[in-house]
């Protein structure tokens, strides 16, 4: 990936305040990594011109195999 900075953090952070805030509203501890794994993912390919949808699918095809 690219470089780290502190903005960077600072935005992820700001994507999934707001993001569990209006759309889940709460979250319990037992499912906050998953949540967070969302996040992550959402995150990181913020930039891709493939579609988040088609990401997964072929992730979810190279863990089946």
């Amino acid at each position: 990936m690219g470089d780290a900075h502190t903005n960077s953090i600072e935005g992820f952070w700001s994507l999934v305040k707001r993001g569990i805030g209006g759309v889940y509203h709460s979250v319990s501890r037992k499912y906050l990594q998953s949540y967070l794994d969302e996040y992550s993912f959402r995150y990181n390919r913020r930039f891709a011109e493939e579609p988040m949808f088609v990401s997964l699918l072929d992730q979810v095809a190279e863990r089946a195999n």
